[in-house]
């Protein structure tokens, strides 16, 4: 439905898809309620390594992790349900040769003419290298690349507030006032949302997967799963290709 409301000649969004794809230092693009993109610049396929037309269809689990795509599917959710843009936000975002960058993200509920909304629009800009802009993220920049790195490693407290130049007590403190948890919930939650895709995409047995996701082994990983998710690595992997099995 919302790919021909947007087709309309005319269309007010359509006329600023075109307005941004004369504006490079811009990312513009729209979902529909499915959380599928209908629209986007040239921008936002370039950042994310696509030809000309590739965004068309996919959605943000194609181009991120599982759990920065979950991130960005929740607040598209939080916008269409209030109706409301969101505020200004500050995401670190991986490209497609998985540099992390730092950008600043705002969106929209799109409506058709009757005021249903069908949708969310959105727009990005980059700010990594901006002096002074990226703060507070910046105090914590160094620990974040570790942790969203391609090497799992310990990840241990002290290894990260190293990183960044700061005690253990300091790093806990700056840390759960920037990201709102502390670092060891962080890296635990990124560590699950890595092994939950690793799950979903591959039929790697579980002990790969733990090492791949950063967990002591086999056992820590399924305990930590289970806590956590309320269901074993393998029982979630056995129920998510029932229900992809299952018909429409």
């Amino acid at each position: 439905m919302i790919r021909a409301y947007m087709d309309k000649k005319g269309h007010p969004e359509n006329c600023l898809a075109v307005l941004f794809e004369d504006l490079p230092m811009l990312v513009f693009y729209m979902k529909d309620v499915d959380g599928v993109f209908i629209r986007c610049n040239r921008r936002f396929e370039q950042f994310h390594g696509l030809e000309p037309g590739g965004a068309m269809g996919l959605t943000d689990r194609d181009l991120h992790e599982a759990g920065i795509a979950d991130r960005y599917r929740e607040e598209d959710r939080e916008v269409m349900e209030t109706g409301l843009p969101s505020p200004s936000r500050t995401w670190m975002v991986p490209g497609a040769k998985g540099v992390l960058r730092w950008w600043v993200s705002r969106k929209t509920p799109v409506r058709d003419t009757d005021g249903k909304v069908i949708g969310v629009a959105g727009v990005m800009y980059e700010i990594s290298g901006a002096a002074g802009v990226t703060e507070p993220f910046a105090r914590i920049e160094p620990a974040l690349k570790l942790i969203h790195g391609d090497e799992p490693g310990t990840l241990a407290t002290a290894e990260l507030a190293a990183a960044c130049n700061y005690s253990e007590s300091q790093f806990n403190r700056v840390f759960r006032g920037i990201m709102g948890r502390s670092p060891r919930r962080y890296v635990l939650r990124h560590r699950l949302e890595t092994a939950k895709d690793l799950l979903a995409r591959t039929d790697l047995p579980l002990s790969h997967i733990a090492a791949r996701a950063g967990f002591y082994d086999a056992s820590d990983f399924g305990k930590r799963f289970r806590e956590q998710e309320g269901i074993t690595p393998r029982r979630y992997r056995i129920r998510l290709r029932e229900t992809l099995r299952s018909p429409a």
